[in-house]
């Protein structure tokens, strides 16, 4: 068995990690981790492949309920199969008077420019962040349209691919502290020589407040779910077992992190409705998500 401990700067993460450059402003916190990796004789049976989705919105978007309510209808229909992500970046998202929230942060922007997309239209979405061809051009974030077909028409091939890593995830959360001791354990079940990478978002529910509606103006106690508050990980997330040129069938990484949640402030967190999402991806040319799990902080 193989087992290290390491305090790292976000600095230093930001080195290991993949090689997409870190936009201009991204602030990550000290990271400190404890790994170890080791192989089974026997591979766990594989889990059904979760399909993350990564939504640019905005609360002065006024199409975007129509979208948001889309993904909602997709989650509904393939339960446990889909995360939602809500990025709250770019144009259409400063608040309007008398928001209480201001879900815009440093590190929502951080991953909008990760894609290198610029500043896409809103509702856009990306499935397992995997290029579709859209009127000749390959996008990550597809736009909704009126019907939504085109993110209706990716979703099943997403549903049926077949993920070669399982994601356990736990939350130890303690409210004396104010810290989390989020484990993540990773097992393959087949053999992969891709360069893999594992992203930790931060997302919050339940959070009311004004929307914009070109159909019913402004909504003043629309629940907003899935907000992106926090990366822990670096944007581009931190590399799994980079010195192995495969991970067999069978070998397994589990990972603690401690996470201290910024809770004060109106835009503080509240940790009961809180989520971790923990992203399992490939890095450098292609950024496919190979599988997606959450867990609640508290």
């Amino acid at each position: 068995m193989n087992k290290f401990f390491s305090v790292v700067t976000a600095g230093i993460l930001l080195m290991s990690a993949c090689k997409e450059q870190t936009p201009t402003g991204l602030i990550l916190e000290q990271l400190v981790s404890i790994d170890t990796s080791y192989v089974t004789a026997t591979p766990e049976t594989p889990q059904s492949k979760t399909v993350l989705i990564e939504e640019l919105t905005g609360v002065a978007c006024t199409n975007c309920r129509p979208g948001t309510e889309l993904l909602k209808q997709m989650e509904d229909q393939n339960p446990g199969r889909i995360i939602t992500t809500a990025i709250h970046s770019g144009f259409l998202t400063t608040p309007p008077a008398g928001a209480v929230y201001d879900f815009r942060n440093a590190d929502a922007d951080a991953l909008r420019l990760f894609f290198n997309e610029g500043d896409p239209g809103k509702p856009g979405a990306t499935f397992d962040r995997v290029k579709v061809n859209i009127n000749g051009n390959d996008i990550y974030f597809i736009g909704k349209g009126q019907t939504g077909s085109d993110w209706i028409a990716t979703l099943p091939t997403r549903l049926s691919k077949a993920t070669p890593v399982n994601i356990h995830l736990t939350s130890d959360y303690s409210t004396a502290e104010n810290q989390s001791i989020i484990k993540v354990k990773l097992a393959f079940t087949s053999d992969v020589t891709d360069q893999l990478a594992l992203t930790l978002y931060v997302l919050e529910d339940g959070k009311k407040d004004i929307q914009e509606d070109n159909v019913l103006g402004e909504i003043h106690d629309y629940e907003f779910n899935h907000v992106l508050k926090k990366i822990i990980t670096p944007v581009g997330g931190e590399l799994i077992l980079d010195s192995l040129a495969t991970k067999v069938a069978g070998r397994v990484l589990e990972k603690s992190v401690i996470y201290k949640p910024e809770t004060s402030g109106i835009n503080g967190l509240v940790p009961e409705k809180t989520r971790i999402i923990a992203i399992v991806h490939k890095t450098g040319t292609s950024k496919e998500v190979l599988h997606a799990a959450e867990v609640h902080l508290k």
